[in-house]
């Protein structure tokens, strides 16, 4: 399953397998930041989650803690905004139903 090797390259901080999740055409949209007064993430196509997942895991500021499957579509987790943690749910909400890749993925406060 997709949200497995999702999982996985978080917990791994491996921004080329999360890339990989994605679709070429993909959005990701992170609502999260909000809550720490930053701007929200609004990521458009694999490469750009790639490029902006290297930079927030390889220069510091991002992690994602404690990781659960939910279900099919959904991640139970913690994220770290350079130490300020929030409780969210990423949601992949539309995703290539011949190669499983993610279209769609939207993470809330939880």
């Amino acid at each position: 399953m997709m949200i497995q090797k999702l999982v996985q390259a978080l917990q791994e901080k491996d921004y080329k397998a999360m890339a990989s999740c994605f679709a070429e055409e993909c959005r990701l949209f992170d609502y999260c930041p909000l809550r720490i007064k930053n701007e929200n993430y609004y990521i458009y196509g694999r490469w750009a989650v790639e490029m902006f997942y290297h930079n927030k895991f390889i220069l510091g500021g991002l992690s994602f803690l404690d990781p659960r499957i939910q279900d099919e579509r959904t991640i139970n987790l913690y994220i770290s905004y350079g130490g300020q943690v929030n409780h969210a749910l990423a949601t992949i909400e539309s995703w290539e139903p011949e190669s499983g890749l993610i279209r769609e993925l939207v993470i809330r406060p939880a």
